[in-house]
């Protein structure tokens, strides 16, 4: 469950229903020697500990990095969480695409970034091709319906801060955006795993699910749910929208499930069901890589000739970029140095 930031108003939680608290700084030196192998030094810190162990995959102890976890003071008083871990990668062996273990259910809802070191002799010399290609992470879609969520919510925030009051239909009204978003994000996830594991069944079985879902937005107790909201206290608004998000998440899920289960077209939905939290995960580690800040350096042998990084100091080349350049792009890292004869 993705935190909320905290402020003054309920309606301004809802708001920033999807900014994030946490954030990681993730730095990565990345060697390539002559011989063609690599080294890979990763320094990931935090001041939530959670951020690390929650989120994206990082190197895990007793596998094949080296991997040490401290934590330091800073001066302004604040206890930042650190992961070191290195690992040697021996020549002509396929550089890893995520610090996800191999085996893993989960290893392809982490971040992927395949990356490649080809070495190729010309008559000058010996030139070394360095890529890395962080594959883009599906979030326009469920992003678009949270910034629209938030935006009305934001209207009623803004209203409320102004000073005027705000009664149960008022407060109906946010329970309207927040059932809204939350049935149409669960539809999101659940139509790509329907996808994935009934690619032949006719439309007209999704097409009932349509129908329920309608049913279920419509249905839903919106008095109860505006109660809720108005007499939550400042203290609890992250609290609230987390069990209501669970609650819808749950409920919308069942309906789908219930619905499936219904139609002799499909057999089974236990694939079903491992593919939609697949999808409802990969969004979520979408999400909390966001606001984190990643910087690459790649030391190369040799004269560096070539690259599309942000800078470059002596024999590496250096890039840095928000989690959020990930969202639905991909990020390429190229770098080319010679060798002379």
């Amino acid at each position: 469950m993705h935190r909320l930031n905290r402020h003054r108003t309920l309606l301004a939680a809802l708001a920033a229903w999807c900014l994030l608290a946490g954030c990681l700084e993730r730095k990565e030196r990345i060697i390539v020697n002559a011989d063609g192998s690599v080294e890979l030094r990763l320094l990931v810190e935090g001041e939530d500990v959670a951020d690390m162990d929650e989120g994206d995959r990082l190197p895990q102890p007793g596998g094949m990095w080296n991997v040490r976890r401290t934590t330091r003071d800073t001066p302004d008083g604040k206890r930042l969480h650190r992961l070191e871990a290195a690992r040697l990668i021996p020549g002509g062996v396929e550089l890893p695409s995520s610090y996800a273990p191999r085996g893993d259910p989960l290893e392809k809802a982490y971040l992927q970034f395949p990356g490649e070191l080809r070495i190729e002799q010309r008559q000058d010399g010996w030139y070394y091709h360095f890529t890395r290609t962080y594959q883009p992470r599906a979030y326009a879609q469920v992003g678009l319906l949270q910034d629209i969520a938030g935006e009305q919510a934001g209207k009623f925030a803004q209203n409320r801060e102004e000073g005027q009051e705000a009664g149960l239909v008022e407060f109906k009204g946010v329970s309207e955006v927040l059932v809204r978003f939350a049935v149409s994000k669960v539809e999101i996830f659940a139509r790509e795993a329907f996808l994935e594991t009934n690619p032949n069944t006719p439309q007209d079985v999704w097409l009932a699910v349509r129908e329920a879902l309608d049913r279920l937005r419509a249905g839903a107790d919106y008095d109860r749910l505006a109660a809720i909201l108005k007499n939550a206290g400042q203290e609890d608004n992250s609290k609230v929208f987390e069990e209501l998000e669970r609650e819808f998440d749950t409920v919308t899920l069942n309906t789908i499930i219930t619905t499936l289960q219904s139609s002799s077209f499909v057999v089974s939905t236990s694939a079903f069901r491992q593919r939609y939290e697949f999808h409802k995960r990969a969004f979520e580690i979408t999400e909390d890589l966001g606001d984190d800040r990643f910087e690459v350096a790649v030391q190369m042998p040799g004269t560096i000739i070539a690259h599309n990084g942000d800078r470059q100091a002596g024999d590496s080349v250096v890039w840095v970029f928000p989690g959020k350049m990930l969202y639905d792009r991909k990020v390429e890292l190229m770098v080319t140095s010679r060798v002379g004869n």
